[in-house]
C-alpha cells in the first residue's frame, strides 16, 4: 500500500481483471466441443479504475484508487498489478460477499473488440465508498469517475456523491461513460452540474442526449448545466470539444496498425487529465489525449504502449 501525502488524480468506479484473446472471431467459432488456436491470451486489469489508472501511472502521475475487489485470487491480482505502478490502494474495498468483476476480451483481427463481463462485487459498490475516502480525495486535485452506464446502483447517488465531492473536497470531477448510458433528462440536470470534465464517446453521447452531431450534444450537455469542459470523443476523427465560449474539432493522431483497441478511451480520458495537470488549455490537452489513445492501439492490453508524458508534450 502506498501511503502518498500528494496524489494528482483519485480514479474511482469499475474496476476488473481482463482475459483478453487476440484474434478471436465470433462469427467463426470453434465446433462445439472442439479447440481453435490463437495467437495469445493476456491476463490484466480492466476497467475506468484500472486503465486510467495504469495510464496515468504510466505518464509519471501519482495515483489514488477506490473501488472494489473480491476476497479471491482475481482480487488479489487487481490489487498487486495496482501497486506494480505504484498506485495508492488505500481506497480499494476488499468484498467478500461476490467475486472479482472480470470480463472475457476477444479481440478479432481488425482490433474491434466483443465482451462477455461479470459484474461481480461491483455489483456492490455505492456512493458511500467513495465518500468514506474523503481524506483520500482531499489528497488530489483531479477525481476521475467511470462509468456512467456500468454502475446503475451508484448512478442513482450520482447527485449527492458529486455535490459532496465539491463541498467537502477541492476536486476537479471528470465523468466518463461506456456502454450507452440510459439516462433521464431529469437526472442528467441533477448531476451534471457538479461536473468538471464530460467527454463520451459519440454513441454513448447519442444515447444521453439523444442529439445527433457533436454540436448539438454539446449544446444539450451545456443546457443540461454542464459548467464547465464538455465534448464527444470522436474514434479515428479525433474529438469535438468545448468549452462553452469556443469549440474545435481536434483531430486524431494517425495509427499505422491498430492492434488492440482495448481501453483506448480511458487512454484518451488519462491524456486529457494529464494534459490538464500539466497547466494545458482543454484544446491542447485534448491533443495529448488523441496521442495517447493512439499509442494505446499500438499494443495488446490498455496500458501497454503508454510511455511519460513528456514524449507526448
Amino acid at each position: 500500500m502506498n501511503q502518498s501525502k500528494h496524489l494528482d488524480v483519485v480514479v474511482a468506479g469499475l474496476a476488473v481483471a481482463d482475459v483478453i484473446g487476440r484474434p478471436v472471431e465470433f462469427n467463426r467459432p470453434p465446433k462445439r466441443g472442439a479447440l481453435k488456436l490463437i495467437d495469445s491470451i493476456t491476463l490484466t486489469t480492466g476497467g475506468n479504475v484500472s486503465n486510467v489508472g495504469i495510464d496515468l501511472a504510466r505518464l509519471g502521475f501519482r495515483v489514488g484508487a477506490i473501488t472494489r475487489v473480491g476476497n479471491d485470487s482475481i482480487g488479489r491480482f487487481v490489487l498487486q498489478h495496482y501497486r506494480t505502478f505504484g498506485i495508492d490502494t488505500e481506497g480499494v474495498i476488499i468484498d467478500a460477499q461476490a467475486q472479482t468483476s472480470a470480463t472475457i476480451v476477444g479481440v478479432g483481427g481488425d482490433g474491434e473488440r466483443t465482451f462477455l463481463h461479470t459484474r461481480g462485487c461491483m455489483k456492490n459498490f455505492r456512493a458511500s465508498d467513495v465518500l468514506s475516502r474523503l481524506p483520500l480525495i482531499q489528497k488530489a486535485p483531479i477525481f476521475a469517475f467511470g462509468y456512467l452506464g456500468l454502475l446503475p446502483e451508484t448512478e442513482k447517488e450520482f447527485k449527492n456523491l458529486f455535490r459532496t465531492l465539491k463541498h467537502e473536497t477541492p476536486v476537479k470531477i471528470f465523468l466518463d461513460t461506456a456502454a450507452s448510458p440510459r439516462v433521464t433528462a431529469k437526472a442528467l440536470r441533477e448531476f451534471l452540474p457538479y461536473v468538471d470534465y464530460f467527454i463520451p464517446s459519440y454513441e454513448e453521447a447519442v444515447s444521453i442526449t439523444g442529439r445527433k452531431t457533436p454540436e448539438s450534444i454539446v449544446d444539450a450537455l451545456f443546457q443540461a448545466g454542464a459548467p464547465h469542459i464538455v465534448g464527444v470523443k470522436l474514434g479515428e476523427r479525433g474529438c469535438y470539444i468545448s468549452d462553452g465560449r469556443h469549440a474545435e474539432v481536434v483531430k486524431a493522431k494517425r495509427v499505422k496498425k491498430v492492434v488492440d483497441s482495448t481501453g483506448a478511451g480511458d487512454a484518451f480520458v488519462a491524456g486529457f487529465i494529464a494534459g490538464t495537470l500539466k497547466g494545458l488549455n482543454p484544446f491542447s490537452a485534448a491533443r495529448v489525449a488523441n496521442a495517447v489513445a493512439a499509442s494505446c492501439v499500438s499494443a495488446v492490453g490498455a496500458s501497454t504502449a503508454i510511455r511519460m508524458l513528456d514524449e507526448y508534450l
